[in-house]
């Protein structure tokens, strides 16, 4: 099933939404996979990126981060927003905004495009943990989101 807006595409639809009702979190379901569609996306207010072929269960996790503060997104996205990144900085050193040892291995997991859950296996400490490192991340570098979080990380 498609839904067809009239007149504005699909990232304009979330540019206007996150304009007029900030409290609303929208995730993009979408066959885009391009980095200028994700890029822009997420630039529009997007708090999370899946394609069309994600797994249900996968999407219902994301929902879930979502409302817990997270980014969602298939690590394939992922993998191409850090890229974009990587390819558009100049400096790739960490910044230094008062996060704790800890803090800086999960953004660096999170920059490498690691999963919650991932992050948690590699780390040997539990995904809610995970939650409240980044979470506190968000607040030390004053950002919104994951996508956010690795830029200001890789471009200082």
């Amino acid at each position: 099933m498609d839904i067809h807006l009239p007149g504005m595409s699909g990232i304009e639809c979330v540019r206007r939404i996150s304009a007029s009702h900030p409290a609303i979190q929208v995730i993009m379901l979408t066959v885009h996979d391009d980095s200028e569609q994700i890029f822009q996306s997420l630039l529009a207010g997007a708090k999370g990126y899946f394609l069309k072929r994600t797994p249900c269960k996968q999407i219902m996790l994301g929902i879930r981060e979502v409302l817990a503060g997270g980014s969602p997104m298939n690590s394939e996205i992922a993998r191409k927003v850090i890229q974009m990144t990587v390819n558009t900085s100049t400096k790739k050193s960490p910044i230094n905004s008062g996060l704790t040892d800890r803090e800086k291995e999960v953004l660096d997991l999170l920059a490498q495009g690691y999963l919650y859950k991932e992050i948690a296996g590699q780390l040997e400490i539990s995904v809610d943990t995970v939650s409240n490192h980044i979470r506190k991340i968000y607040e030390k570098l004053q950002v919104h989101n994951r996508t956010e979080a690795v830029v200001k990380y890789l471009n200082p």
